[in-house]
């Protein structure tokens, strides 16, 4: 007899509706024998207020139980809502890891990973019939033609470490090292909008670390080579790696609504946020859920995930004091300089086998991977590349380093697997339009609530339960500069706070490294030390509270606008642009904090009014305003100075900016924060500086010139090598270099030899730093003489001479106004537009600025000296 066909009768789906709690109690998780009271909080807070709502955010601190919260929901839409629910991870390996976790718990889900062309056919299928919750990566959702593109329910973990994986998508990033024939045409596309100091350096091969380039090209400048631009990338794209080709797709039809921004080793071309909601995937969905460690202040998940509103869940009462485990936070700049405290770092490391160092970008990340190869080749460097799957590949080593770049969320190292984290680098920098407002438009009332936020999520690493612990380095200049500033601390959770407050004020009393490293170690393996520890942090825990500055409640109040315009940019609505940034900055508004945010909305204000010259009224006159509106706020800000050469301004109240100056005041403002507006560190600089200045001995003489270069605003080096300069100071395109004879006596006349050699500096530094022909280089003999040899007078023409006392009464000077500039910056709490305005003033007062030092290095030329033998 023939078998007949098997087949089911499909039972009417149950829309019995319950809440997640419910849900939970359901599942009879073995493993969790109930939630935790904040779990619960939030599970109810949701269900009661927000279920029907389209954007919501919820804050859990780590280690308190968020990836549960998230299956509960997700599972309570796909269960009670019949919807298709999609649980985006930042990485594989959290994605597995959420995996295991929902089997765990008995919730069902398919593991959705990889190219899409792979994905299991039966997960996929019980995704899209609801039986199962899809499990996978940002990148599913955000590329040019994703499978996963249905969902009624996207869930986001770790949504502030999204920001470069949304934002991706709208970028197209070109870098030097995977397509340098098309990096540098297109810089040279640009090479009359930029600095011919940054063109110099960025034409050089070798690779400047402490002075990184973040830059943008003026928008008029970018519109008006946008037809050039276009043909050139697009005869190209076959070259470019996919990552670049996708989202050249992406935005070059609204490239108007678009910026460029360039570095050494990157371009990036991209709107202000990223346009979500023109991606139907994301868009489409019912309801957008963002999880997160820490919210932040200042509207910065809005911005990230381009949603101008969306409901927040904050920490439930009673935890907003709670923090997972104990972490002794220690700052090495606060007693060592930059190589002391790298020296440190790594002979941690080697004490504790595995560590996890988190970096803010791939320069950064490079140079520490360089420097600890070389002290260290044995222990073995882990990347995000080899974590994909799981954390195995490090965790399974006795000794090793986890190296990252930009990921402060998403790792999980609990207990023995690391107790070392070292945060090396400042995190403001993760991309280059962050790179560009932080270091060039000091627009960092925005960025710091960023930062604050990764450096939270980074805390959080190796610390993941009460009674876990572990040792923070927190290794940069700015780091320390940022934590100490006592209005950024403020804004931590008081937990931190006090571990922050409690590390900088022993970071103080180290007398070396090994004391610093015992200290550690005995954290980690002394019980009594580590009580004691842990008490005197939790004794001061309770006079801290997070409070929200003014500034940043006004950044929260900008942002519904500044996504509405982002969205009629990229309609080219331009006269709903204009009102929306007009709106901007009317919101945007209060103390000085706020200047250098307030001069980007200008900036952007000016762009956008220069786009509709053509085709709204008055627009031409308006956007020449917003412009000099711009440059009349940020007296001390280098790069909005160097427009005025770019730009056409009509207005006759432009302020006439320096942009040496500016670049010089910055400079000095970076080099007294590196060395601490608190501490001893700053004078025993000093003291060292003025007894190597004072010294007639070469080797000294030199190095003190070369730090003088510093103390003055000047970017200085000290070449090694024969007949190399003895110090070379720079400050854009203005190169000074020195030939010094402090060791010959004033008795016998600068010699032709003398002459030559310093006249070949000229050559040795066009050479080296590959500078355009026409680039002038000055060179300045500094000797006790005060002759020339009368052979040697044809070949001074081209050089300057200063005695070398009165190098050292400058010297004292400088001194005597950087301690005066330094009790200012003191005052004012840190850096702020209003820091630079000052420093600006007080050089120029003081006759000290870049003109004054020209002046005098030009003392006299070498033959026009008294004539001797």
């Amino acid at each position: 007899m023939e078998k007949k066909p098997r087949f089911i009768v499909p039972k009417p789906k149950n829309n019995t509706e319950k809440d997640p709690e419910s849900i939970f109690r359901e599942l009879q998780i073995p493993s969790v024998k109930g939630l935790w009271s904040q779990q619960a909080d939030i599970l109810r807070d949701y269900y009661d207020k927000y279920k029907e709502s389209g954007n919501v955010a919820i804050e859990l601190p780590t280690g308190t139980g968020k990836t549960l919260v998230g299956l509960l929901i997700a599972e309570y839409r796909r269960r009670c809502k019949n919807e298709r629910v999609i649980y985006l991870c930042p990485t594989r390996q959290l994605a597995y890891q959420v995996f295991e976790k929902s089997q765990e718990y008995g919730i069902k889900a398919s593991i959705l990973v990889g190219a899409q062309a792979n994905y299991s056919e039966k997960g996929y299928g019980d995704y899209l019939t609801g039986n199962t919750i899809a499990i996978t990566t940002y990148s599913a959702i955000f590329n040019t033609n994703p499978k996963l593109n249905d969902a009624n329910t996207i869930i986001f973990d770790d949504a502030h470490s999204a920001e470069n994986y949304i934002s991706s998508l709208w970028t197209f990033s070109l870098t030097r090292k995977e397509n340098p024939e098309v990096f540098r045409s297109l810089i040279e596309l640009f090479k009359e909008d930029i600095s011919d100091y940054n063109y110099s350096r960025i034409v050089r091969e070798d690779y400047e670390y402490n002075k990184p380039i973040y830059d943008l090209v003026p928008y008029p400048k970018y519109l008006e080579k946008l037809p050039e631009l276009v043909q050139y990338i697009d005869e190209n794209i076959s070259k470019i790696a996919n990552k670049a080709k996708y989202p050249w797709s992406m935005i070059r039809n609204n490239l108007e609504a678009c910026q460029l921004f360039f570095s050494w080793g990157e371009i990036n071309i991209r709107p202000l946020s990223p346009p979500t909601l023109t991606h139907s995937p994301f868009a489409n969905a019912k309801q957008r859920i963002f999880m997160s460690a820490t919210l932040g202040e200042g509207g910065e998940i809005e911005r990230i995930t381009g949603i101008k509103k969306i409901n927040k869940i904050p920490i439930p009462k009673g935890w907003d004091k709670y923090s997972n485990g104990r972490r002794l936070i220690l700052f090495p700049n606060r007693k060592f300089n930059r190589s002391e405290s790298l020296e440190l770092t790594f002979n941690a490391i080697k004490e504790h086998g595995r560590a996890l160092v988190l970096c803010p970008d791939n320069r950064t990340s490079s140079y520490f991977k360089q420097e600890f190869s070389k002290v260290h080749p044995q222990i073995p460097i882990v990347e995000a590349a080899d974590i994909e799957e799981n954390l195995n590949p490090f965790t399974s080593k006795e000794r090793a380093v986890l190296l990252l770049t930009s990921r402060y969320d998403g790792i999980d190292l609990s207990e023995d697997s690391c107790r070392l984290l070292v945060l090396y680098g400042m995190p403001e920098a993760t991309n280059l339009q962050e790179g560009f407002l932080w270091n060039r438009l000091n627009a960092n009332i925005l960025l710091k609530e960023l930062v604050k936020t990764r450096i939270t999520q980074a805390l959080g690493r190796c610390t993941r339960s009460s009674d876990d612990f572990a040792n923070v380095l927190m290794v940069d200049p700015a780091l320390l500069k940022f934590c100490a500033n006592n209005d950024n601390l403020k804004g931590f959770h008081p937990e931190i706070q006090a571990e922050i407050d409690f590390g900088i004020q022993n970071s103080e009393n180290f007398e070396s490294i090994e004391e610093v490293i015992s200290l550690m170690n005995d954290f980690i393996y002394d019980k009594e030390l580590f009580s004691e520890i842990n008490i005197a942090i939790t004794s001061i825990r309770e006079d801290y509270e997070k409070q929200i500055q003014k500034s940043t409640s006004a950044l929260t109040n900008s942002v519904k606008y500044e996504i509405e315009y982002v969205y009629g940019m990229w309609k080219n609505d331009l006269e709903w642009s204009l009102e929306k940034v007009k709106s901007v900055l009317d919101t945007a508004s209060g103390g000085k904090e706020l200047d250098g945010y307030r001069a980007w909305w200008y900036y952007l204000a000016g762009n956008t009014a220069y786009l509709a010259k053509d085709t709204v009224a008055s627009a031409k006159k308006l956007s020449s305003e917003y412009y000099s509106a711009a440059l009349r706020m940020t007296y001390g800000i280098s790069w909005l100075a160097e427009i005025i050469s770019h730009l056409s301004l009509d207005s006759k109240d432009v302020v006439n900016i320096d942009p040496y100056l500016s670049l010089q005041a910055e400079n000095i403002e970076d080099f007294i924060s590196n060395l601490g507006l608190n501490g001893g560190k700053f004078e025993k600089n000093v003291n060292e500086f003025l007894e190597l200045i004072q010294n007639d001995e070469g080797e000294k003489f030199e190095k003190g010139i070369s730090k003088l270069g510093e103390f003055l605003g000047f970017e200085s080096e000290r070449p090694f090598g024969d007949g190399v300069p003895d110090g070379i100071w720079i400050l854009r395109d203005l190169i000074w270099a020195f030939e010094a004879k402090s060791e010959e006596d004033k008795e016998h006349s600068i010699s032709i030899s003398t002459c030559r050699q310093a006249l070949g500096h000229k050559d040795w530094i066009k050479h080296k730093k590959e500078l355009q022909k026409e680039q002038d280089v000055n060179v300045t003999i500094l000797s006790h003489k005060d002759k020339i040899h009368t052979e040697a007078v044809p070949h001074g023409q081209e050089l300057f001479h200063l005695e070398v006392d009165k190098i050292r009464n400058l010297s004292l000077k400088i001194t005597q106004v950087l301690r005066k500039i330094r009790s200012m910056i003191s005052k004012e709490n840190g850096s702020s537009l209003l820091t630079k305005e000052h420093i600006c003033q007080i050089i120029e007062h003081e006759n000290l600025t870049y003109r004054d030092i020209v002046e005098l290095l030009k003392d006299i030329r070498v033959s026009e000296m008294e004539k001797g033998k």
